[in-house]
């Protein structure tokens, strides 16, 4: 119990006034009589130590710590007098906010106010001095209540590595903090930054590099606590606790033993305290790995991930796979090997990889595999001769690749198996998709890692490698001269396509299946056996990896594992992402090369085939089945896409008799990149004229304030501005009007959606892509243009559409791959001779050489034609699958057949266009009087929208508010378009003008439907 003891607070009041009062106080200058108060007031049973931390200029570590010879109590950061801790300075507030959520003792006072805090939340709070520094003698008792709360606190010894995981980020997120706010001036951190830029990730910001070493920290002191025998401190983590064979956490942990900064030697001496605390036994006992078939560290990383920074996950395609997954793959090529290859993964000659082993799991489980399939007496020395020499695995960042040995060392000790001090894991520090840069000078640390990166490089480039297995990471990034030379072979044949292709094949999981690809051609045989994004699948542009693959493998098996939300599909996902995701596994039974007719594909869809929906379905399905056991579906891909998904192509040579989009018009392009549509598109003329006056007037940041816009990666304030500027400057000598006067532009946006923009033809200026080669011809002069998609992901074909104005890239879908494809019908060019423009048709001369013989028809009869053959059901549903993986094919038959269609185009054309006139009374059709969209819901009742909660647009009957064109339902993209914005009337008046358009529009193809074509005559 803390004694009363007036007088020695009498005299810390004085003693605090007296400086006050002097004049050239400092924060510091308090801190002396507070430490002596604190000594005169705990008794001596209570046995701390209270540490003043040394003056600094740094910002980081709390002024006091409080500790006991086994513990750390707590912490004490002390603020100037005249600072009102209820209205901290922003920088100050940002440090007491990170010390209050991540220390669970905390107090904070400004030497009159006191708060304490503790597991994050204010317990107790007591001013002791008034205003003029005398002491309220009425709050004596609490102030000591308040003392002996803090000095009470104790924190029970960790026992689970649930507790453990969250105790340790929470200490992990301060050390990263203060090395981002400190590293500039610590030429250590400097030193290990400028190494990890080199040698591993060049584009590796400050952040990512604080986060990196965090976690290495953090890792390493766990590791060397499990290790050691006797408690932790700063020597023998680096003289006993972390292995001399990982020369490159060596070296980093080895600065820690010198003199330390005080923002950073307060946070490793806490982390210490914290798993001095460590039940270790208790701790092992649950990290026991193949219990009940759990990966109990993947569990705790995923743990500490969730309370150290939730969205590191995301980064760089961090996906830690669940233990169904991993045992499935791994036991699924025990099986291949021991059917095809009569042999099994713990044989000497069978050398596994892991090209993306994060924290292990996958090599975790192969050798949980070995130790099921090998017993006996010799199993220890086996399994550990297997593990040095013939498991490899490959890990970029330094965190998981720590922890992967940690894993792998824990799971070798439950099985009574230790490591000498020269033997290793063979899990190198590397970036997979890069061989090493030739050595230049370094230092010792450089020295280690390029050491590192050699022995990678050998395993990358002259290991025979017979199984490589895992879950390489999803993003995309820039990529290494060497994977860039493998990747030529993805893009062969592609044409056109080939500068568009490059981008969608930029995805890490492409490479990695090509690096694996063409390690187990070098071998001459071998499997591979991955879950990845299933985009390559059925993916356009990876039609030639798909026939690459068949090209090198005799055998490939694929269980589509579904999960998709951008295409829609109502399954759940196996992770937490949108991206469906499936399994391969690809044989290679003999050496060579042959034609991709002769390799086997096996398909088996775990939602259609097996009925399993729900993540816990698919990985009950997992654990209880095999590639063995699975009724595989054999598929016979077939040139040109080869297709790794079963389609039914059936119709294929009648299809491809019709002349395709591109085959009939001369230009088209997708639609125009703004990179980001808040900042560069506008309802009206008037807001966008405002925003360009505003862009070139007001400072960057109170332009990103006024209109909630932020930088992207490929779109800046600043880079607009400038282009604006220089547009402004150069081509319109200074005068404003002018230029607003040209360049104001409409452009369709979404369906009956027309926004305005500044227009401006350059590229990664105001817009990221104008598209100017198309778009001209919709600006230059009156134009129609045909609006459509190359590929359908989600759903069935709906995608087309007409404009007579510019698009916007996801005009028909935000779904990336169904960009919309814009076809003018006219071309506007320059005669040479006059100089003026001419307008000629954008379609081919010799296709209309055939209009005008077969059908007597200008461009814009085969316009029409072609927009009523691509609105009508009969066409869509027969030709589904061709119209999901390529522009489309018209069919031109009979001349009759042929003005039935024209007659019924030429009205949806002049509909979809807004040429006719619509009348319209609103009137009546609207119930509320506010106008603001917040909410946008459909009522059948009602047969109406509500857009909040007390107003309703009623006549809206539910065929019409289904109506979709592409992925969007028209109406309801409009109004959600609209969100946070009060209707105008003629916005009112357009809703409703549309409704009638698309009333017309459905029962016009019911007209359709009523036409007979011959298809097989087309």
């Amino acid at each position: 119990m803390i004694p009363t003891k007036p007088g020695i607070l009498r005299g810390y009041a004085k003693a605090v006034k007296k400086i006050y009062e002097s004049g050239d106080a400092t924060e510091y200058s308090y801190r002396k009589p507070l430490q002596s108060l604190l000594e005169a007031l705990i008794p001596k049973e209570y046995n701390v130590v209270i540490i003043h931390e040394s003056k600094r200029e740094t910002f980081g570590a709390p002024d006091f710590k409080i500790t006991t010879p086994t513990m750390i109590v707590g912490y004490i950061e002390t603020k100037k007098p005249e600072i009102n801790l209820d209205k901290l300075p922003k920088r100050d507030k940002h440090q007491v906010l990170r010390y209050r959520e991540r220390l669970e003792n905390f107090l904070l006072t400004n030497y009159k106010d006191f708060i304490l805090y503790q597991d994050g939340e204010e317990v107790a709070g007591v001013t002791l001095l008034d205003d003029n520094f005398n002491l309220i003698e009425r709050n004596i008792e609490k102030f000591n209540h308040l003392l002996e709360r803090f000095l009470s606190k104790t924190t029970p010894k960790i026992k689970t590595p649930e507790e453990l995981a969250l105790f340790l980020a929470k200490r992990a997120r301060i050390l990263k903090d203060v090395v981002l706010e400190n590293m500039d001036d610590n030429e250590n951190l400097m030193d290990l930054y400028k190494a990890f830029k080199e040698h591993l990730i060049s584009t590796m910001s400050k952040t990512e590099f604080a986060d990196a070493y965090a976690q290495t920290i953090v890792y390493g002191l766990f590791m060397a606590r499990f290790t050691l025998k006797e408690p932790l401190n700063r020597y023998n983590v680096v003289f006993k606790g972390i292995p001399k064979s990982l020369k490159v956490v060596h070296e980093i942990f080895k600065h820690i033993t010198s003199e330390l900064p005080d923002y950073l030697e307060w946070i490793i001496e806490e982390l210490i305290a914290v798993l001095n605390n460590v039940d270790v036994e208790s701790i092992k006992e649950k990290f026991r790995f193949g219990v009940n078939g759990s990966d109990p560290f993947l569990h705790f990383y995923e743990d500490f991930l969730a309370a150290y920074n939730p969205e590191l996950r995301q980064s760089r395609g961090v996906y830690y796979t669940p233990i169904p997954i991993v045992e499935f793959i791994v036991n699924s090529v025990d099986e291949l090997l021991k059917d095809k290859f009569n042999k099994r993964l713990h044989d000497n000659d069978v050398t596994i990889l892991d090209p993306a082993v994060g924290t292990g799991t996958f090599l975790g489980v192969v050798l949980d595999r070995i130790h099921r399939n090998v017993r006996g007496t010799l199993f220890h020395v086996y399994l550990k001769e297997r593990l040095i020499n013939n498991i490899y695995g490959f890990e970029i960042l330094i965190s998981p690749y720590l922890a992967a040995h940690l894993k792998l060392s824990m799971i070798l000790d439950q099985w009574g198996i230790q490591l000498d001090d020269n033997e290793r894991f063979k899990i190198f520090l590397t970036d997979t998709l890069s061989l090493t840069r030739p050595p230049g000078q370094a230092g010792l640390f450089e020295k280690y890692l390029e050491e590192e990166s050699t022995q990678a490089d050998e395993v990358k480039t002259k290991t025979r490698i017979f199984v490589i297995i895992g879950n390489p990471p999803y993003d995309v990034k820039l990529s290494s001269e060497w994977i860039a030379g493998l990747m030529v072979d993805y893009l062969q044949g592609l044409g056109v396509e080939k500068e568009r292709a490059k981008n969608s094949l930029q995805d890490d999981y492409v490479k990695f299946i090509r690096f694996a690809q063409w390690k187990i051609e070098q071998a001459g045989k071998g499997i591979i056996g991955f879950i990845t994004n299933n985009s390559y699948l059925d993916g356009l542009v990876h039609r030639r990896m798909r026939q690459s693959l068949m090209e090198s493998f005799d055998e490939i098996y694929i269980l589509n594992l579904h999960g998709n939300k951008r295409r829609g599909e109502t399954d759940e996902n196996v992770f937490d992402i949108q991206q469906g995701v499936s399994i391969v596994f690809f044989v290679k039974l003999k050496e060579g090369k042959h034609k991709a007719e002769n390799c086997k594909v096996y398909y088996y869809s775990i939602v259609h085939d097996a009925g399993k929906v729900t993540r816990y379905e698919k990985y009950e399905f997992l654990r209880s089945n095999t590639v063995r056991g699975i009724r595989w579906r054999k598929l016979t891909p077939e040139d040109p896409y080869y297709f790794f998904v079963p389609k039914d192509l059936s119709l294929g040579e009648e299809y491809g008799k019709f002349p395709k989009l591109d085959e009939i018009f001369l230009d088209r392009n997708y639609g125009i990149i703004t990179a980001n549509d808040s900042a560069t598109l506008a309802f009206t003329r008037r807001e966008m004229e405002q925003r360009i006056r505003d862009l070139l007037s007001l400072p960057e940041q109170q332009f990103k304030n006024k209109y909630g816009v932020k930088d992207k990666n490929t779109w800046t304030v600043k880079q607009a501005k400038d282009a604006v500027s220089e547009d402004l400057k150069k081509n319109f000598n200074g005068n404003l009007q002018a230029m607003l006067d040209l360049r104001l532009q409409q452009i369709l946006y979404r369906p009956f959606d027309i926004r305005w923009t500044y227009y401006l033809p350059k590229s990664d200026g105001f817009f990221r892509r104008p598209v100017f080669n198309i778009m001209k011809h919709m600006i230059l002069g009156e134009n129609i243009g045909l609006v459509t998609g190359r590929i359908v992901k989600k759903g069935e074909f709906k995608h087309v559409f007409v404009t007579k104005l510019p698009i916007e890239f996801s005009v028909l879908s935000t779904t990336t791959s169904e960009v919309g494809y814009l076809f003018p019908l006219y071309k506007y060019v320059k005669n040479k001779l006059t100089g003026k423009l001419e307008k000629t048709p954008n379609i081919k001369p010799e296709f209309i050489k055939l209009l005008k013989e077969k059908y007597n028809a200008t461009p814009e009869d085969f316009l029409y034609y072609a927009y009523a053959v691509l609105h009508d059901p009969k066409y869509r549903k027969r030709y589904a699958e061709f119209l999901k993986i390529d522009f489309p094919r018209i069919p031109l038959y009979d001349k009759k057949t042929f003005e039935k269609y024209k007659k019924i185009g030429k009205e949806l054309v002049e509909l979809h266009l807004m040429k006719r006139s619509i009348p319209v009374d609103i009137g009546d059709k609207i119930e509320g009087d506010n106008l603001e969209v917040e909410k946008v819901k459909y009522d059948k009742k009602k047969q109406g929208v509500w857009i909040n909660k007390t107003t309703i647009l009623l006549e809206i009957p539910e065929e019409v508010w289904n109506y979709t064109i592409g992925g969007y339902r028209v109406i309801e993209k409009y109004l959600k378009g609209r969100k946070g914005r009060t209707l105008t009337i003629d916005e009112l008046e357009h809703i409703y003008k549309v409704v009638e358009i698309i009333k017309r529009t459905i029962e016009l193809v019911k007209e359709l439907e009523k036409i007979e074509p011959k298809f097989d005559q087309a």
